[in-house]
């Protein structure tokens, strides 16, 4: 079983700047969804099987075990050119690779006018061999393994116009979640849809809202927690969903920045403090019951901004979390959180995507994840649960 976890994420461009308090209702139970539709437009794979070049550059990855998984990326990507979305796969943790079926889509330009990227997309997630999603604003689906795609509409007040689209997803126990920010050039807050994993029938969850640009998700079994910086909701059954006390000290200003599951009990807390010059107070909390509480476990180096938390099956203890700044920063604490061993990639400062663990000892991270700025972007494994990682090659 994968554990997803998932940052804060924020949708690139002009809207991303707009970030406006979003009112928090507090919800008792929300089993009914909302009545929103998803329309859909079917897409032929855009690159059937091929060898992948060694020049493919990685932006998300999405595995299922510790050896199956899939890539998406891009070959030859140029800042001046248009990149396709390429979807490369693996059956031996990454020893060799091979082009799968992708949607005929392109990937999103971060230097480029967010309000035209409407369908393009920069992440993956698969629930299975079979099934998974390209995302990030656009949103397209597969449930033949990648042979045929199609793109989703969901309905509601999303407009893709004004920049609205996906910002992050997490798929478990049959059930995928979105989080979506209908419009954040306009403020209007990121809401959270879910479908049964083998359809299309997406539809929102109660009325939950958070921020118009950032949001936490985080998925084990059928519990999921959906976080913004000033609130957190969760559910144990993935139908009936509740609102805990944000669990943030007072004085982390930045609130919730991430959420990692172990399990549907254990969970991990990173709140984001006070920060300057590129770097930021991080307190890292852990909760036993499934984030009801949440006391103080310790705190994260203070060098890169925000970050990404996973932590592996059912050991909350070991706590991964990816950051940059000047530097892009890998911290472990194999105790809970009171200490730290720290890698640097002097790579500059470059983000990190997709990181999670597949087993109690391997998981995954990209480092980078844009194409189109530079060659940097980079596949690691870590086969001991984060005390080394190690680059894949293509």
């Amino acid at each position: 079983m994968q554990y997803f976890t998932f940052t804060r994420r924020r949708l690139a461009g002009a809207a991303a700047g707009m970030i406006c308090a979003a009112a928090l209702i507090p919800v008792a139970s929300l089993a009914g969804p909302a009545s929103a539709t998803a329309g859909t437009e079917t897409s032929a794979a855009g690159t059937g099987a091929a060898s992948v070049p060694t020049s493919f550059q990685p932006v998300s990855a999405s595995f299922q075990s510790a050896a199956r998984g899939f890539v998406l990326g891009a070959a030859g990507c140029r800042q001046v050119r248009a990149c396709q979305a390429r979807l490369a796969t693996t059956t031996d943790a990454g020893a060799h690779w091979r082009f799968t079926g992708a949607a005929d889509v392109r990937l999103f330009n971060a230097a480029g006018n967010t309000l035209t990227q409407a369908s393009r997309v920069r992440d993956v997630v698969f629930a299975s061999r079979r099934t998974g999603w390209l995302y990030g604003p656009g949103l397209w689906a597969t449930h033949d393994g990648g042979a045929t795609w199609r793109k989703i509409t969901l309905g509601g007040d999303i407009v893709p116009s004004q920049g609205g689209g996906v910002v992050a997803m997490a798929t478990a126990a049959g059930t995928a979640y979105a989080v979506v920010a209908p419009d954040p050039f306009h403020g209007k807050p990121a809401e959270l849809y879910a479908s049964p994993a083998g359809q299309d029938a997406w539809a929102r969850v109660g009325t939950m809202t958070g921020g118009p640009s950032w949001a936490s998700l985080a998925v084990a079994g059928t519990a999921a927690w959906f976080g913004t910086s000033a609130g957190l909701w969760a559910t144990a059954d993935g139908v009936h969903w509740h609102q805990d006390p944000v669990a943030c000290p007072a004085s982390d200003i930045g609130g919730l920045g991430s959420i990692a599951a172990a399990s549907p009990s254990r969970v991990v807390f990173l709140c984001l403090g006070d920060g300057a010059a590129g770097s930021m107070g991080k307190d890292v909390l852990r909760s036993s019951d499934g984030g009801k509480t949440a006391p103080l476990a310790g705190q994260a180096p203070f060098g890169g901004s925000g970050g990404t938390l996973a932590v592996p099956p059912h050991r909350s203890q070991v706590i991964t979390l990816a950051t940059s700044s000047g530097a892009s920063f890998i911290y472990r604490s194999a105790d809970g959180g009171k200490t730290w061993t720290t890698a640097t990639y002097p790579d500059g400062g470059t983000p990190w995507n997709s990181l999670a663990y597949v087993t109690q000892a391997v998981g995954w991270v990209v480092i980078d994840g844009r194409p189109l700025d530079n060659a940097s972007n980079r596949l690691l494994r870590t086969p001991d649960a984060g005390r080394s990682w190690h680059t894949i090659r293509f």
